[in-house]
C-alpha cells in the first residue's frame, strides 16, 4: 500500500502543470492531422511560442506519443523537423516494453486471482489518493478547478484526457497506455483506472465520482461517466461493454 511517508517518490507526473492541457491539445492535433507538421505549425494552431511547442513535441516524441522525421531540403537553410501522431498504433519500442510488462502482469493476475476486480479498484483508490496533492485544510476548490487538476494528472500519465459536460459530465480518454491489457481484462484494468480517478477526486474533496466506464467505444477512446458521490453511495463502478458503431459519437 502506498505510504505518505515517502512523498518525494517520482511517479512521472510531478512536474509543473502550467501547460493546462496543451499537451493533450497537441496530441489531438497530431492524431487528426494527416501529414507531418512542423513546430511552427503546431505553435500557431495551439497559440503558443514555438519554443514551448518544440518542448512539448520533443517530450511526446521521447515518450512514444509522436514520431519525428526530418523533411527533405528544398532550398537553403536547415532541414525542418516534422512531427506526426502515433495514436492509435503506438509503435515506440519503449512504450511497447511497458505494454508487454502490463500484459504479462494482467494475464498472470487474471489467471491466478479471477475474482480480483474489487481489490484492483481498492488499489486504484489508494494510489489515486497517494498521487494527488491534498488541498490545505481550509482550501476550498470548486469543481472546475478539481476537474482541471485531475485532467492535468491524467494528461501527465498519457491518457490524453478531455472534459465533456454533455450529454452528462464525463471524461474522455483519447489514449489508454494499457489498451491491450484493458481489452483482455477490462474488469481488472478499467476498475484500477476508475479507482485511481475516484481516489484523486476524493483527495481533492470533489462531490463527483466515476460511476461507470465505457472502455474502447472507438478504436482508441474511452469514456468515464460521473455521478454525485452521495447518489453513487457504495455502488461499484460499472464497466460497460463497448458501444456499437452507431453510438461511438456524442
Amino acid at each position: 500500500m502506498p505510504a505518505r511517508s515517502t512523498p518525494r517518490i517520482y511517479d512521472g507526473t510531478t512536474g509543473g502543470s502550467q501547460k493546462e492541457g496543451r499537451r493533450t491539445h497537441i496530441i489531438q492535433i497530431l492524431r487528426d492531422t494527416k501529414e507531418p507538421i512542423s513546430v511552427a505549425e503546431v505553435a500557431t494552431m495551439v497559440g503558443i511560442h514555438p519554443n514551448t511547442a518544440r518542448f512539448h513535441l520533443e517530450s511526446l516524441a521521447d515518450a512514444g506519443m509522436a514520431n519525428r522525421e526530418t523533411a527533405e531540403i528544398t532550398g537553403p537553410g536547415r532541414r525542418r523537423v516534422l512531427y506526426s501522431g502515433t495514436l492509435p498504433n503506438q509503435t515506440h519500442e519503449r512504450a511497447q516494453g511497458y505494454r508487454l510488462l502490463a500484459q504479462i502482469l494482467t494475464s498472470t493476475i487474471v489467471a491466478k486471482f479471477p475474482e480480483v476486480d474489487e481489490e484492483m479498484y481498492e488499489a486504484g483508490l489508494e494510489w489515486g489518493s497517494y498521487l494527488t496533492s491534498r488541498p490545505a485544510p481550509f482550501e476550498v476548490l470548486d469543481e472546475a478547478e478539481i476537474a482541471q487538476r485531475v485532467l492535468n494528472k491524467l494528461d501527465a500519465l498519457w491518457f490524453a484526457p478531455e472534459w465533456a459536460p454533455y450529454p452528462g459530465p464525463h471524461l474522455i480518454f483519447h489514449n489508454c497506455p494499457f489498451m491491450e491489457s484493458a481489452r483482455s481484462a477490462p474488469g481488472l484494468v478499467c476498475r484500477l483506472h476508475a479507482g485511481m480517478i475516484n481516489g484523486a477526486l476524493a483527495e481533492l474533496r470533489s462531490t463527483q465520482r466515476v460511476a461507470r466506464l465505457n472502455p474502447v467505444v472507438a478504436p482508441h477512446l474511452c469514456r468515464a461517466w460521473l455521478e454525485p458521490s452521495e447518489v453513487l453511495g457504495d455502488q461499484p463502478v460499472q464497466i460497460e461493454l463497448p458501444l456499437t458503431a452507431g453510438e461511438n459519437e456524442g
